[in-house]
């Protein structure tokens, strides 16, 4: 288990500090509204693969061991090809996509969404090495063809973006392509009435779940490109990926929790499991936290750009968010393990509330401090919901969350096994 944390958080470190590199390339060399533009992109393709998601998207992590491989993986392929032209359309209808970069949006949420499902099949078969390797090869590439078309052909656009988007994109698709052909064979169709039940009941509530937290992640976006104008975007959505960023620890622990949790039976495990990764989470967090708020704005300045100056207001009004977020990883993967992720739909839900009925009052007045602050609330107010039904549903009790010497004690004892294998 250790194992395969420390790697998830290693490919995930590696990953974190590329995409900082990426981050700061394209602020210097792209601007505030070439980030900004950049990050529309980015958003609608996420937005097609959270309807793709539906069929064929981490619900198969859950599902895989329970069902026939072959018969979840079909409607999931045929799903993503479906998904991957009408919701871009629409997209492009509500004017929700650069125009321009319509075609490139189509394309590119079609790779996303196939390699999403090889991914997924990856983690669902406890593949997690062979996940990592995939996602940390893929961010490599990205980071490299981007560099050598802006500095050595310097092509310094949007499109340069677009083509490293391609090529480490697609080579995320073949790999887990290649990949899941090993891992399932031919089979018939029969009960594929059953599994497909199966794959939209558990697909809804997760997916619904995933649906709106992205509004809640980014509904500020329009918001900001509304109210202020598309460098605005620019300049938040660096801050989000900076201080999102903190959130390694976390996301790298529920990868290997939700793998482990749903190929098993055991609710006290599950509990203890939740806990520590939950309160691990937090305090490297925190620490990761204070050390970026204490950066000065000269710095921001230097590695970003002077149009990036206003990146410390960002950070500092999502810092108690970012904060309280960190502990919603490990009970997002606890409910999605457990076989009960409409907690998770709820808590989004709640969220959203308050992502619309703030943003539209705190951002035109604040602009982006408004935008911060709103993010903060959202995120409080789904943890406080999730942590209600975790204790409830768990029996943990609301001592069990303070950090305790047998919970330090789990994990000395785990890495010295670890170490004892080498």
């Amino acid at each position: 288990m250790i194992n395969k944390v420390l790697g998830t958080i290693g490919s995930q470190l590696l990953g974190a500090v590329l995409n900082l590199c990426i981050l700061m390339i394209s602020s210097k060399q792209l601007g505030t509204e070439g980030l900004g533009t950049i990050s529309l992109i980015l958003l609608a393709v996420t937005m097609v693969q959270m309807v793709n998601n539906f069929v064929g998207g981490s619900a198969l992590v859950y599902l895989i061991p329970r069902f026939d491989v072959f018969q979840l993986l079909i409607p999931s392929y045929i799903w993503a090809f479906a998904t991957a032209f009408i919701c871009t359309f629409i997209l492009n209808l509500l004017h929700l996509i650069p125009h321009e970069y319509y075609y490139h949006v189509m394309l590119l949420s079609l790779i996303q969404s196939l390699s999403s499902i090889n991914l997924s099949l990856l983690l669902g078969k406890e593949k997690v090495r062979q996940y990592n390797i995939i996602n940390v090869i893929q961010i490599i590439l990205m980071i490299s063809i981007l560099s050598i078309l802006i500095f050595y052909f310097e092509k310094k656009n949007v499109m340069s973006y677009i083509i490293a988007l391609y090529v480490s994109w697609g080579f995320s698709m073949l790999m887990g392509f290649i990949l899941s052909l090993r891992l399932f064979t031919y089979s018939s169709f029969k009960n594929i009435r059953e599994v497909l039940r199966n794959i939209l009941r558990y697909g809804t509530y997760l997916q619904l779940a995933n649906i709106v937290q992205l509004f809640n992640y980014r509904l500020p976006y329009y918001f900001l490109e509304t109210f202020i104008g598309r460098s605005a975007v620019g300049i938040y959505s660096a801050g989000v990926q900076l201080s999102e960023g903190l959130w390694i620890t976390g996301k790298s622990m529920s990868v290997v929790q939700y793998s482990k949790l749903s190929n098993m039976e055991d609710r006290e495990y599950s509990k203890r499991l939740t806990l520590v990764f939950g309160k691990v989470s937090f305090l490297i967090t925190l620490f990761l936290l204070i050390i970026l708020i204490l950066i000065p704005q000269s710095v921001f300045s230097y590695l970003f750009g002077k149009d990036f100056h206003e990146l410390p207001v960002v950070i500092i009004s999502l810092a108690s968010g970012i904060l309280f977020f960190s502990l919603t990883f490990s009970l997002s993967s606890y409910f999605s393990g457990i076989g009960k992720p409409y907690h998770n739909s709820i808590a989004a839900a709640i969220g959203f509330v308050f992502t619309v009925s703030l943003g539209l009052i705190l951002i035109p007045r604040y602009k982006l401090a408004g935008a911060g602050i709103t993010a903060s609330v959202v995120y409080l107010s789904m943890l406080v919901y999730q942590l209600f039904f975790f204790l409830k549903i768990s029996g943990a009790k609301a001592k069990e969350m303070l950090l305790t010497t047998a919970d330090i004690g789990l994990f000395i004892t785990e890495l010295k096994n670890l170490l004892k294998k080498y």
